[in-house]
C-alpha cells in the first residue's frame, strides 16, 4: 500500500512539474497585404503598375493574438540596398490589428515592400510585397 502511495505522489509531482503549454505561443503575427478597403485576398502580394504610374499606396494588415510590440517597414529597390521607411510602435488604441497605410512614391524599378512584425511574446513574421513597373 506504501508503495502505491509512494508511486501516486511521485506521478502527481511530476506532472505538476511539468511546463504549461500556453496556447497563444503557437500563434505567431498575421500579414496580409490589400489593395482596396480590406483584405480580399490573402495571397495578394504582387502588383504592376501600369505605364506612367508612380506611385503606389502600401496597405497591409498586421494582427497579432498576443498583441503587437512592432512593426517595421522596409523598402528595396532593384538595384539598390534595403532601406528602413517607417517603424509603428504605438498600439494602445488597437493592440492586437494594425492597419499599415504608406504612400510610395517615385516608383522607377520593381520595388520589394518587406514588413517585419513581431508581438509581445517576441515572435516574428515577415511578409513581402513586390511592385513592378510596366515599362
Amino acid at each position: 500500500m506504501k508503495k502505491i502511495l509512494v508511486l501516486l505522489i511521485i506521478t502527481l509531482a511530476a506532472f505538476a512539474s511539468c511546463k504549461k503549454d500556453d496556447f497563444m505561443d503557437r500563434f505567431v503575427p498575421e500579414v496580409l497585404y490589400y489593395e482596396k478597403d480590406k483584405v480580399e485576398n490573402a495571397d495578394f502580394t504582387t502588383t504592376t503598375l501600369a505605364a506612367g504610374i508612380t506611385e503606389w499606396n502600401v496597405k497591409c494588415r498586421v494582427s497579432a493574438p498576443s498583441k503587437l510590440k512592432e512593426i517595421r517597414l522596409y523598402k528595396t529597390e532593384k538595384g539598390k540596398s534595403e532601406e528602413l521607411l517607417e517603424t509603428y510602435t504605438d498600439f494602445q488604441l488597437t493592440p492586437n490589428v494594425f492597419n499599415v497605410k504608406y504612400l510610395l512614391e517615385n516608383i522607377a524599378a520593381e520595388t520589394v515592400i518587406r514588413i517585419d512584425a513581431a508581438d509581445l511574446k517576441d515572435h516574428h513574421t515577415v511578409r513581402s510585397f513586390t511592385i513592378k513597373v510596366t515599362p
